[in-house]
């Protein structure tokens, strides 16, 4: 029996030998390779579907406002949920990702948007996987159930039209009222805006700088005249165009800041 042994041992040694040669050698089946995505930084998307608490797929609503997740720079994020506002972090390596989300509004969401509101939060915390595909973002949880689903926002701000929803009076406050409503602004080719201000059509440029500058050129309008009010709320929109300096693009909405960051139009994407 001792004799045996030796025998016993080269052929251990020469199966161990052989596997290795199997799975380190030329013959040897490839890994497979690990998917992949893109970096989310600078990235801006909106909310097209999410999972119940049931874990259905529901269509996402627009009422109040179109949801959105934002991916910027520093790790940091930040979005609507179609009602209530969010910020907090990211990290992403490949396909995992983690979001953790740390300031959240309180405004009351009721019927299908409160509905959205509670899925959306909850969905955010338990995120681990991304993955693009057909102009979507899938965003699924470690056991790769489906929990948030995006599409992409507006890249910038050309060739896009807008209805006005608020603007700054001058007396630190943006007003609203059925003239605001009938203010509207189209960013066009060739750096190229033109809109009608409540009372007249008028005529500007616009220009760009990244991140989010924005300078509006001098306005050209007609001359036609009207109501007190009506001309007061054109005056005090062609006022606030001269003092932006920043714009923030998020879902349907679009918001134009001056230097201290006070809003001075609120606009939404007209309809097509």
């Amino acid at each position: 029996m001792t004799g045996m042994l030796p025998a016993r041992i080269a052929v251990a040694a020469l199966a161990l030998t052989l596997l290795g040669a199997c799975t380190s050698g030329q013959g040897a089946a490839p890994a497979p390779a690990r998917a992949s995505v893109a970096a989310l930084v600078g990235t801006s998307w909106n909310l097209t579907g999410y999972a119940d608490a049931a874990g259905a797929q529901t269509p996402a609503v627009t009422d109040p406002s179109v949801g959105t997740l934002n991916f910027l720079a520093d790790g940091q994020v930040a979005g609507s949920t179609g009602c209530n506002r969010f910020s907090g972090t990211y990290t992403q390596s490949g396909t995992d990702l983690t979001i953790t989300t740390e300031l959240i509004t309180a405004a009351a969401c009721i019927g299908p948007a409160g509905e959205q509101d509670t899925a959306v939060i909850a969905a955010l915390d338990n995120v681990a996987t991304a993955g693009v595909a057909a102009d979507q973002l899938v965003l699924k949880d470690a056991q790769e159930a489906q929990l948030l689903v995006y599409t992409p926002g507006l890249a910038g701000l050309q060739g896009t039209s807008w209805i006005a929803t608020g603007v700054n009076n001058g007396n630190q406050a943006v007003a609203s009222s059925a003239t605001v409503t009938t203010i509207t602004a189209e960013f066009g080719q060739d750096n190229a805006l033109s809109g009608f201000g409540g009372c007249n059509n008028y005529t500007s440029t616009w220009t760009t700088t990244n991140p989010d500058g924005l300078t509006i050129g001098p306005i050209g309008a007609q001359l036609v005249a009207c109501e007190q009010e009506v001309q007061d709320t054109e005056n005090q929109y062609f006022a606030a165009l001269a003092k932006v300096t920043t714009y923030q693009l998020e879902g349907n909405q679009l918001t134009l800041r001056d230097a201290e960051g006070a809003v001075q139009v609120s606009f939404m994407l007209a309809a097509d």
